[in-house]
């Protein structure tokens, strides 16, 4: 990213922290497969359920560009996912498949807008850098989740998805809490 691109790294913060709630989601899955479903193999499925949504969600801004900025969209997808949490720690079976649907529509394009965002900010010889860094961190924050959560959700299940949803709203207070900086205009930009 361009030296000094807050809107890089703070994109790149939120998105990390972010991938730690996602973490800790995906280590309760098969509890909560067992009890409210019926069975870890269900747990499977709701995550193949957030894919799909993730994939449609992105698939539907392809075709359909919302007036949304990828910034905004950064924060405003961790907030979803905190809702989709909330939602998952009530403990019915109906609210948790809307949950995961939910924090598909969240974060599909909340990843998207990652991308965009570190496109436009990492200068070109160092795009492949930057995203490899970035996929590093979210990858190992998203591992530390998951390691976080597993013994919090032996203890409780709806107290470990109210934990990731505030690891969420974090996310979100991480994007806001950075201001941006003016983008000097690059030689032929009008």
């Amino acid at each position: 990213m361009r030296r000094g691109s807050r809107s890089g790294a703070r994109s790149s913060g939120s998105s990390t922290v972010s991938c730690i709630a996602q973490g800790m989601l995906t280590a309760c899955i098969p509890l909560l497969g067992v009890r409210l479903l019926g069975g870890a193999g269900h747990g499977a499925m709701l995550l193949s359920c957030a894919a799909v949504c993730a994939l449609a969600a992105n698939a539907a801004l392809a075709r359909h560009p919302c007036p949304i900025t990828p910034d905004t969209m950064i924060w405003a997808g961790a907030l979803v996912q905190a809702v989709a949490l909330v939602l998952a720690a009530t403990g019915r079976p109906v609210a948790l498949v809307a949950a995961v649907l939910i924090a598909g529509i969240g974060e599909g394009p909340q990843l998207t807008a990652v991308f965009a965002v570190r496109h436009r900010e990492a200068p070109e010889e160092l795009r492949s850098r930057v995203f490899t860094t970035g996929a590093s961190l979210k990858i190992t924050a998203f591992a530390l989740g998951a390691a976080v959560a597993g013994p919090l959700a032996t203890r409780s299940l709806p107290g470990a998805l109210v934990a990731a949803a505030g690891v969420q709203v974090l996310a979100a207070l991480v994007f806001r809490t950075v201001p941006p900086v003016a983008r000097p205009s690059r030689a032929g930009e009008g």
